[in-house]
Protein backbone atom coordinates (compact mmCIF):
# COMPACT_ATOMS: atom_id res chain seq x y z
CA UNK A 1 0.00 0.00 0.00
CA UNK A 2 1.29 3.12 -1.46
CA UNK A 3 1.41 6.30 0.90
CA UNK A 4 -1.44 7.48 -0.14
CA UNK A 5 -3.71 4.93 0.00
CA UNK A 6 -2.41 4.71 3.24
CA UNK A 7 -3.93 7.88 4.10
CA UNK A 8 -6.56 7.48 2.69
CA UNK A 9 -6.99 4.01 4.18
CA UNK A 10 -6.71 5.39 7.67
CA UNK A 11 -8.92 8.35 6.85
CA UNK A 12 -11.52 5.82 6.11
CA UNK A 13 -11.02 3.57 9.27
CA UNK A 14 -11.39 6.59 11.16
CA UNK A 15 -14.57 8.09 9.42
CA UNK A 16 -16.00 4.82 9.85
CA UNK A 17 -14.95 4.16 13.69
CA UNK A 18 -16.61 8.05 14.09
CA UNK A 19 -19.76 6.35 12.28
CA UNK A 20 -19.91 3.91 15.18
CA UNK A 21 -18.51 5.76 18.64
CA UNK A 22 -19.62 9.37 17.55
CA UNK A 23 -22.53 11.55 19.09
CA UNK A 24 -24.49 10.76 15.65
CA UNK A 25 -24.05 7.17 15.97
CA UNK A 26 -27.46 6.40 17.49
CA UNK A 27 -29.35 8.32 14.98
CA UNK A 28 -27.79 7.11 12.10
CA UNK A 29 -28.21 3.21 13.66
CA UNK A 30 -31.89 4.54 13.74
CA UNK A 31 -31.79 5.09 9.99
CA UNK A 32 -29.98 1.73 8.63
CA UNK A 33 -32.73 0.17 11.09
CA UNK A 34 -35.62 2.56 9.50
CA UNK A 35 -34.05 1.15 6.07
CA UNK A 36 -34.09 -2.29 6.73
CA UNK A 37 -37.47 -2.14 7.55
CA UNK A 38 -38.65 -0.72 4.95
CA UNK A 39 -36.72 -3.03 2.57
CA UNK A 40 -38.62 -6.13 4.82
CA UNK A 41 -41.84 -4.99 4.06
CA UNK A 42 -41.25 -5.37 0.30
CA UNK A 43 -39.97 -8.44 0.91
CA UNK A 44 -41.96 -11.22 1.37
CA UNK A 45 -39.98 -14.71 2.85
CA UNK A 46 -39.63 -17.20 0.45
CA UNK A 47 -38.34 -14.48 -2.03
CA UNK A 48 -35.29 -13.77 0.37
CA UNK A 49 -34.99 -17.95 1.10
CA UNK A 50 -36.34 -21.22 -0.17
CA UNK A 51 -37.32 -23.98 1.59
CA UNK A 52 -35.13 -26.41 0.81
CA UNK A 53 -32.64 -23.84 2.25
CA UNK A 54 -34.36 -23.69 5.67
CA UNK A 55 -35.31 -27.11 5.55
CA UNK A 56 -31.55 -28.03 5.06
CA UNK A 57 -30.58 -25.75 7.74
CA UNK A 58 -33.21 -27.29 10.62
CA UNK A 59 -31.91 -30.62 9.47
CA UNK A 60 -28.77 -29.48 10.62
CA UNK A 61 -29.03 -27.62 13.29
CA UNK A 62 -31.75 -29.72 14.66
CA UNK A 63 -30.84 -33.36 13.56
CA UNK A 64 -27.02 -33.54 12.86
CA UNK A 65 -25.23 -30.97 14.91
CA UNK A 66 -23.55 -32.78 17.39
CA UNK A 67 -24.52 -32.49 21.26
CA UNK A 68 -21.20 -31.70 23.01
CA UNK A 69 -20.79 -33.96 25.69
CA UNK A 70 -20.47 -31.85 29.03
CA UNK A 71 -24.33 -30.27 27.88
CA UNK A 72 -25.71 -32.89 30.14
CA UNK A 73 -23.38 -31.30 33.42
CA UNK A 74 -24.64 -27.63 32.16
CA UNK A 75 -27.79 -28.06 32.24
CA UNK A 76 -28.49 -30.37 35.05
CA UNK A 77 -25.83 -27.30 37.10
CA UNK A 78 -28.18 -24.53 35.88
CA UNK A 79 -31.50 -26.49 36.83
CA UNK A 80 -30.01 -27.11 40.17
CA UNK A 81 -28.96 -23.51 40.61
CA UNK A 82 -32.79 -22.39 40.17
CA UNK A 83 -34.18 -25.39 42.36
CA UNK A 84 -32.05 -24.16 45.40
CA UNK A 85 -32.49 -20.33 44.76
CA UNK A 86 -34.46 -18.97 48.57
CA UNK A 87 -36.53 -17.00 46.13
CA UNK A 88 -38.50 -20.30 45.41
CA UNK A 89 -39.13 -20.45 49.43
CA UNK A 90 -40.39 -17.21 49.64
CA UNK A 91 -42.55 -17.18 46.09
CA UNK A 92 -46.24 -18.99 47.00
CA UNK A 93 -48.07 -20.75 44.39
CA UNK A 94 -50.64 -17.20 43.62
CA UNK A 95 -47.89 -15.47 43.20
CA UNK A 96 -46.88 -16.53 39.82
CA UNK A 97 -50.29 -18.17 38.74
CA UNK A 98 -53.37 -15.83 39.21
CA UNK A 99 -56.77 -17.16 40.41
CA UNK A 100 -58.58 -15.48 37.75
CA UNK A 101 -55.80 -17.70 35.14
CA UNK A 102 -56.63 -20.60 36.79
CA UNK A 103 -60.03 -20.53 36.81
CA UNK A 104 -59.91 -19.51 33.50
CA UNK A 105 -58.10 -22.85 32.49
CA UNK A 106 -61.16 -24.82 34.30
CA UNK A 107 -63.48 -22.82 32.40
CA UNK A 108 -61.47 -24.15 29.32
CA UNK A 109 -61.55 -27.64 30.71
CA UNK A 110 -65.30 -27.77 31.28
CA UNK A 111 -65.73 -26.44 27.87
CA UNK A 112 -63.92 -28.89 26.16
CA UNK A 113 -66.37 -31.82 27.19
CA UNK A 114 -65.63 -34.72 23.99
CA UNK A 115 -61.91 -33.54 24.15
CA UNK A 116 -61.84 -35.01 27.90
CA UNK A 117 -64.30 -37.86 27.40
CA UNK A 118 -61.79 -38.85 24.69
CA UNK A 119 -58.64 -38.17 26.95
CA UNK A 120 -60.79 -40.38 29.84
CA UNK A 121 -61.15 -43.02 27.10
CA UNK A 122 -57.68 -42.98 25.95
CA UNK A 123 -56.26 -43.07 29.63
CA UNK A 124 -58.26 -46.03 30.87
CA UNK A 125 -57.46 -47.62 27.35
CA UNK A 126 -53.96 -47.51 28.15
CA UNK A 127 -52.13 -51.14 28.24
CA UNK A 128 -50.59 -49.19 31.46
CA UNK A 129 -53.36 -48.52 32.92
CA UNK A 130 -55.11 -51.78 32.45
CA UNK A 131 -52.15 -53.73 34.19
CA UNK A 132 -51.75 -51.52 37.21
CA UNK A 133 -55.84 -51.66 37.25
CA UNK A 134 -56.05 -55.33 37.46
CA UNK A 135 -52.58 -55.89 40.20
CA UNK A 136 -54.57 -52.77 42.55
CA UNK A 137 -57.56 -55.43 42.13
CA UNK A 138 -56.21 -58.59 42.40
CA UNK A 139 -54.06 -57.50 45.54
CA UNK A 140 -57.28 -55.99 46.96
CA UNK A 141 -58.78 -59.30 46.56
CA UNK A 142 -56.20 -61.29 47.47
CA UNK A 143 -55.72 -59.08 50.93
CA UNK A 144 -59.94 -59.40 51.65
CA UNK A 145 -59.14 -63.43 51.30
CA UNK A 146 -56.42 -64.28 53.35
CA UNK A 147 -56.15 -61.75 56.18
CA UNK A 148 -56.54 -62.11 59.66
CA UNK A 149 -59.86 -60.74 59.83
CA UNK A 150 -60.93 -61.67 55.67
CA UNK A 151 -63.17 -63.71 54.34
CA UNK A 152 -61.65 -66.98 54.24
CA UNK A 153 -61.87 -67.23 58.21
CA UNK A 154 -65.42 -66.56 57.96
CA UNK A 155 -66.10 -69.24 55.96
CA UNK A 156 -68.17 -72.04 58.36
CA UNK A 157 -65.52 -75.19 58.72
CA UNK A 158 -62.82 -73.32 57.41
CA UNK A 159 -62.43 -71.09 60.55
CA UNK A 160 -61.51 -73.78 62.65
CA UNK A 161 -59.32 -75.34 60.57
CA UNK A 162 -57.12 -72.67 60.79
CA UNK A 163 -55.62 -70.99 63.76
CA UNK A 164 -53.26 -68.26 64.15
CA UNK A 165 -51.98 -65.99 62.18
CA UNK A 166 -52.65 -66.03 58.40
CA UNK A 167 -49.02 -66.42 57.15
CA UNK A 168 -49.78 -70.33 58.26
CA UNK A 169 -52.55 -70.89 55.83
CA UNK A 170 -50.22 -72.03 53.15
CA UNK A 171 -48.29 -74.67 55.43
CA UNK A 172 -51.49 -75.58 56.84
CA UNK A 173 -53.54 -76.09 53.38
CA UNK A 174 -50.90 -76.35 51.01
CA UNK A 175 -51.76 -75.19 47.17
CA UNK A 176 -54.76 -72.88 48.73
CA UNK A 177 -52.80 -69.52 47.83
CA UNK A 178 -51.70 -70.24 44.24
CA UNK A 179 -55.38 -71.53 43.38
CA UNK A 180 -56.65 -68.47 44.66
CA UNK A 181 -54.21 -66.48 43.20
CA UNK A 182 -54.79 -68.28 39.47
CA UNK A 183 -58.65 -67.92 39.96
CA UNK A 184 -58.70 -64.77 40.82
CA UNK A 185 -56.70 -63.30 37.97
CA UNK A 186 -58.48 -65.25 35.62
CA UNK A 187 -61.23 -63.67 36.43
CA UNK A 188 -59.99 -60.20 37.18
CA UNK A 189 -58.78 -60.95 32.54
CA UNK A 190 -61.58 -62.01 31.76
CA UNK A 191 -63.58 -59.30 33.05
CA UNK A 192 -61.16 -56.26 32.89
CA UNK A 193 -62.65 -54.83 29.86
CA UNK A 194 -66.02 -54.60 31.09
CA UNK A 195 -64.80 -53.21 34.57
CA UNK A 196 -62.73 -50.19 32.17
CA UNK A 197 -65.83 -49.52 30.26
CA UNK A 198 -68.07 -49.06 33.23
CA UNK A 199 -65.20 -47.05 34.78
CA UNK A 200 -64.58 -45.22 31.94
CA UNK A 201 -68.81 -44.25 31.83
CA UNK A 202 -68.38 -43.53 35.52
CA UNK A 203 -66.03 -41.03 35.11
CA UNK A 204 -67.21 -39.36 31.76
CA UNK A 205 -70.78 -39.16 33.42
CA UNK A 206 -69.96 -37.66 37.18
CA UNK A 207 -66.93 -34.80 35.57
CA UNK A 208 -69.71 -32.47 34.87
CA UNK A 209 -69.38 -28.80 35.05
CA UNK A 210 -70.24 -28.66 39.42
CA UNK A 211 -68.03 -31.24 39.75
CA UNK A 212 -65.39 -29.91 37.82
CA UNK A 213 -65.26 -26.82 39.82
CA UNK A 214 -65.89 -28.34 42.99
CA UNK A 215 -62.50 -30.41 42.31
CA UNK A 216 -60.75 -27.26 41.21
CA UNK A 217 -62.04 -25.23 44.06
CA UNK A 218 -60.26 -27.54 46.28
CA UNK A 219 -56.94 -27.85 44.66
CA UNK A 220 -56.97 -24.37 44.46
CA UNK A 221 -57.22 -23.79 48.39
CA UNK A 222 -54.50 -26.24 48.72
CA UNK A 223 -52.32 -25.17 46.73
CA UNK A 224 -52.57 -21.53 46.17
CA UNK A 225 -50.58 -20.43 49.33
CA UNK A 226 -47.92 -22.97 49.24
CA UNK A 227 -44.54 -22.50 48.27
CA UNK A 228 -42.70 -23.66 45.19
CA UNK A 229 -39.79 -24.89 46.63
CA UNK A 230 -38.78 -28.32 45.92
CA UNK A 231 -35.44 -28.75 46.62
CA UNK A 232 -36.90 -31.62 49.59
CA UNK A 233 -38.08 -33.27 46.83
CA UNK A 234 -35.06 -34.13 44.50
CA UNK A 235 -31.57 -33.97 44.88
CA UNK A 236 -28.59 -32.29 42.81
CA UNK A 237 -27.54 -36.44 42.05
CA UNK A 238 -30.88 -37.37 41.09
CA UNK A 239 -31.83 -34.11 39.34
CA UNK A 240 -28.33 -34.55 36.85
CA UNK A 241 -29.66 -38.27 36.12
CA UNK A 242 -33.00 -37.05 34.72
CA UNK A 243 -31.45 -34.46 32.31
CA UNK A 244 -28.88 -37.30 31.58
CA UNK A 245 -31.82 -39.52 30.71
CA UNK A 246 -33.96 -36.42 28.70
CA UNK A 247 -30.90 -35.98 27.03
CA UNK A 248 -30.37 -39.12 26.15
CA UNK A 249 -33.94 -39.91 25.31
CA UNK A 250 -33.91 -36.88 22.95
CA UNK A 251 -30.32 -37.98 21.21
CA UNK A 252 -32.09 -41.24 20.04
CA UNK A 253 -35.36 -39.31 18.82
CA UNK A 254 -33.00 -36.93 16.50
CA UNK A 255 -31.32 -40.06 14.77
CA UNK A 256 -34.61 -41.16 14.24
CA UNK A 257 -36.71 -40.52 10.19
CA UNK A 258 -40.00 -40.08 12.35
CA UNK A 259 -38.43 -36.39 14.01
CA UNK A 260 -36.57 -35.76 10.84
CA UNK A 261 -39.99 -36.26 8.72
CA UNK A 262 -41.67 -34.07 11.55
CA UNK A 263 -39.20 -31.03 11.20
CA UNK A 264 -39.47 -31.53 7.73
CA UNK A 265 -42.96 -31.45 7.59
CA UNK A 266 -42.99 -28.17 9.69
CA UNK A 267 -40.90 -26.14 7.56
CA UNK A 268 -42.65 -26.98 4.59
CA UNK A 269 -45.88 -26.30 6.55
CA UNK A 270 -44.87 -23.05 7.65
CA UNK A 271 -43.77 -22.20 4.30
CA UNK A 272 -47.01 -22.66 2.33
CA UNK A 273 -48.84 -20.42 5.45
CA UNK A 274 -46.48 -17.65 5.43
CA UNK A 275 -44.06 -17.68 2.13
CA UNK A 276 -45.96 -15.03 0.37
CA UNK A 277 -45.94 -12.64 3.78
CA UNK A 278 -43.85 -10.33 3.64
CA UNK A 279 -40.57 -10.63 6.39
CA UNK A 280 -42.17 -7.72 8.35
CA UNK A 281 -45.49 -9.29 9.03
CA UNK A 282 -43.50 -12.93 9.61
CA UNK A 283 -41.70 -11.03 12.17
CA UNK A 284 -44.87 -9.12 13.41
CA UNK A 285 -45.95 -12.75 14.44
CA UNK A 286 -43.51 -13.22 17.12
CA UNK A 287 -43.82 -9.91 18.57
CA UNK A 288 -41.36 -8.06 16.52
CA UNK A 289 -42.01 -4.56 15.29
CA UNK A 290 -39.97 -1.39 14.41
CA UNK A 291 -40.79 0.29 17.81
CA UNK A 292 -39.10 -3.07 19.47
CA UNK A 293 -36.17 -2.63 16.97
CA UNK A 294 -35.38 0.97 17.79
CA UNK A 295 -35.83 0.64 21.89
CA UNK A 296 -33.09 -2.22 21.02
CA UNK A 297 -31.07 -0.14 18.49
CA UNK A 298 -31.45 2.75 21.16
CA UNK A 299 -30.64 0.15 24.78
CA UNK A 300 -28.24 -2.53 23.56
CA UNK A 301 -27.00 -1.86 20.48
CA UNK A 302 -24.33 1.29 22.44
CA UNK A 303 -23.43 -0.72 25.27
CA UNK A 304 -22.23 -3.56 22.33
CA UNK A 305 -20.65 -1.44 20.09
CA UNK A 306 -19.22 0.50 22.94
CA UNK A 307 -17.68 -3.07 24.42
CA UNK A 308 -16.40 -4.07 21.11
CA UNK A 309 -14.35 -0.71 20.84
CA UNK A 310 -12.87 -0.83 23.83
CA UNK A 311 -11.75 -3.77 23.71
CA UNK A 312 -9.80 -2.87 20.13
CA UNK A 313 -12.31 -5.51 18.35
CA UNK A 314 -14.63 -2.80 16.28
CA UNK A 315 -11.04 -1.26 14.52
CA UNK A 316 -9.60 -4.55 13.86
CA UNK A 317 -12.97 -4.97 12.19
CA UNK A 318 -13.25 -2.01 10.48
CA UNK A 319 -9.07 -2.18 9.04
CA UNK A 320 -9.85 -6.04 8.10
CA UNK A 321 -13.06 -5.10 6.11
CA UNK A 322 -11.20 -1.67 4.35
CA UNK A 323 -7.73 -2.49 4.52
CA UNK A 324 -8.01 -5.59 1.60
CA UNK A 325 -9.79 -3.33 -0.75
CA UNK A 326 -6.91 -0.50 -0.35
CA UNK A 327 -4.55 -3.52 -0.88
CA UNK A 328 -6.13 -4.62 -3.72
CA UNK A 329 -5.45 -4.20 -7.46
CA UNK A 330 -8.98 -2.71 -8.13
CA UNK A 331 -7.96 0.08 -5.78
CA UNK A 332 -4.69 1.15 -6.84
CA UNK A 333 -6.35 1.17 -10.44
CA UNK A 334 -9.05 3.42 -9.60
CA UNK A 335 -6.43 5.86 -8.06
CA UNK A 336 -4.15 5.76 -11.01
CA UNK A 337 -7.55 6.63 -13.51
CA UNK A 338 -8.38 9.15 -11.20
CA UNK A 339 -5.29 10.86 -10.78
CA UNK A 340 -5.14 11.58 -15.24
Amino acid sequence: MNKSAQALFEAHVAFELDQWRGKGAAKRLKAEVDAIWQWAGDTTLESLVSVDTVRGAAERLALDMRLPDDLAGVIGGIADDLIRLDLNKKTRVQDVIDESLFEEGVSLFVELEELRARLIERLLDSPVYTALASDVLYQGIKDYIFSDTGAIKSIPGVSSLIKGSSSAIGKRMPGLEAQVEKRVRAYIENNTAKTLARSQEMLIESLDEERIRAIAAEIWAEVHDKKLSIDDVVDADELQKLVDYGLRIWQELRETQYIGDLVDAAVVSYFERNGSRSLTDVLGDVGVDLDLLHQEAETLAPVVIEGLSESGLLEDLVRRRLGAFYSSKAFETALGESSK
